[in-house]
């Protein structure tokens, strides 16, 4: 006998030294649950604060970037907010209660703070919907997960479009409540991106957040900032956008190579410029219409088409003079710079004037021969240093078809080593 019971002590001290770090098991049940409800909400008020500040912490679960326009400045996230406070009203003890450690109740019956997103573009709504469930935990915590499709705003700076690197913030805000009665603070130390997923025209670079306040009437309401930092993808654009502005600028230049008698000269030269115009306004058109940030590709397209009426201007001074009868001879100062200019170029004679004499020295040739002007060879002044309009005209082609290729390859260069910079 004494035996059988010295083996139950045993026994049972046994069971409590292997169980005393175990833990109770939860087993739910639907009467417990209930029990839960009517004990801790027959009495409750949701127009009463839990206690004052309520320290309210929030995160940002970031699920996709759906679009960055360019246009309405406007940003599109798709995500959720995970909310957590303490409520000593709704806390049990769970050991009466089969051990349940969490029940759910609906939004709209239990007190939640009431937070916006401020920078919405479409309408300052509380984040939300009544029934939406929320998590109480038996210490009394509270975990509300609203989802969130949000458009915010979002200034943008397109100067070194497509390479630009944008900042948009998602400002969560206390509304109703100043600081001292719900005080805001992050739940974690950045933006949860666990879920998030990638977006075919924006890299998100890097996330972080910080504190805010808006003051109004001599109260201060909390406010958390979530900003990402994402970058264009610029392979799109480099295709449909800088290519063709690139070659259109370089095809202006080959106005001067074309005949004059071909006739083509101005329609060609015209259809360039309108090719300009129409890419400059298609991409006016997608910027934001504000003067705080000017596009380096719309300067670089300003620019060509300042140029491309300049050679117009150029076209038609060109064929004028070709077309002008030899007998309405241009001023002596054109012939001499278009002779300094050839003489330069060809390196074939020295010139030297006398008081109304003009003696000319030309170099051999490589085989030894001589030239057929001597130094005893006397021209009257200037006679045989003008050109026909038409020469002058060919030169003038030709040299501003040299002047506008080089001008237009530094100005390309300039465009695309600023966009490089800025990457």
């Amino acid at each position: 006998m004494m035996l059988t019971q010295r083996g139950v002590y045993f026994t049972v001290i046994l069971a409590v030294i292997l169980g005393s770090d175990c833990k109770f098991v939860s087993s739910y049940s639907v009467t417990d649950a209930e029990n839960i409800h009517t004990a801790i909400l027959t009495s409750y008020n949701k127009h009463v604060l839990p206690e004052e500040p309520v320290i309210v912490q929030a995160e940002y679960n970031l699920l996709t970037i759906n679009s960055l326009e360019m246009k309405t400045q406007t940003l599109t996230t798709s995500g959720w907010f995970t909310v957590v406070w303490n409520d000593s009203r709704l806390a049990w003890t769970k050991s009466s209660y089969g051990n349940i450690e969490h029940i759910y109740a609906s939004q709209k019956i239990i007190w939640h703070p009431e937070l916006i997103v401020e920078n919405s573009v479409i309408g300052l709504t509380n984040l939300g919907q009544d029934d939406i469930q929320l998590r109480i935990q038996y210490d009394g915590e509270v975990r509300w997960e609203p989802p969130a499709v949000l458009s915010t705003s979002c200034d943008m700076d397109v100067t070194f479009f497509p390479y630009d690197i944008q900042t948009c913030e998602v400002e969560l805000a206390s509304w109703g409540f100043p600081s001292t009665a719900v005080n805001l603070s992050f739940l974690k130390t950045h933006v949860n991106l666990n879920n998030y997923r990638t977006n075919g025209e924006w890299d998100l670079l890097s996330t972080d957040q910080h504190h805010g306040a808006i003051i109004e009437d001599d109260l201060t309401y909390s406010e958390l900032l979530f900003s990402l930092h994402v970058q264009r993808l610029p392979g799109y654009y480099l295709m449909s956008v800088i290519f063709p502005v690139i070659v259109t600028a370089v095809l202006t230049s080959v106005t001067f190579m074309l005949p004059v008698e071909s006739g083509e000269k101005v329609g060609y030269i015209l259809t360039v410029l309108l090719a300009l115009a129409v890419l400059l306004t298609l991409f006016s058109d997608s910027l934001p219409t504000t003067s705080k940030h000017t596009s380096v590709l719309v300067i670089f397209l300003t620019v060509t088409l300042g140029l491309a009426s300049f050679v117009i201007i150029l076209t038609v001074l060109i064929i004028r003079l070709y077309h002008k009868p030899d007998s309405d001879v241009m001023p002596q100062w054109v012939h001499r710079f278009v002779n300094k200019c050839r003489t330069l170029k060809c390196k074939t004679a020295t010139v030297s004037l006398t008081d109304d004499k003009v003696s000319r020295k030309v170099n051999t040739t490589p085989q030894g021969g001589k030239s057929v002007w001597s130094d005893k060879d006397t021209v009257r002044p200037f006679e045989d240093d003008k050109n026909t309009n038409k020469d002058l005209a060919e030169f003038f082609d030709k040299s501003c078809f040299f002047v506008f290729t080089v001008v237009y390859l530094m100005v390309v260069l300039g465009f695309t080593m600023t966009l490089g910079t800025s990457s």
